[in-house]
């Protein structure tokens, strides 16, 4: 989630959490069988994908996007795909983590 620092200092923790329960929402509404949504903790949440395909991955960034933006915030995505067993889940999580701040960096230089 972007701002959720900036959710907090202004408006509460409360809001905060409002926005975090939001977001998990439609995140889950975005999901089909066999994709689960986590949330790792602060303003971070996971989507683990099983028996998906790489296009089907994007089809799920696409409907997050849409669904998150018809709310008043934002996030950052980043994703991994493993073709076969041979790539270790923490490599799966930090190649993520690069891309979605990648993301996050293109959110704020917009100035959103």
């Amino acid at each position: 989630m972007n701002g959720l620092k900036k959710i907090n200092d202004t408006e509460g923790h409360a809001a905060g959490d409002e926005a975090l329960l939001s977001l998990a929402m439609y995140f889950v509404r975005a999901t089909k069988s066999g994709q689960l949504v986590y949330r790792l903790g602060g303003d971070e949440f996971v989507i683990v994908c099983l028996n998906t395909s790489e296009n089907e991955i994007k089809e799920l960034i696409n409907r997050i996007k849409k669904n998150v933006s018809e709310t008043k915030y934002s996030c950052a995505i980043g994703y991994s795909f493993r073709k076969d067993n041979s790539t270790e889940v923490e490599e799966l999580l930090m190649e993520s983590d690069k891309i979605m701040y990648e993301d996050k960096k293109r959110h704020y230089i917009k100035g959103n």
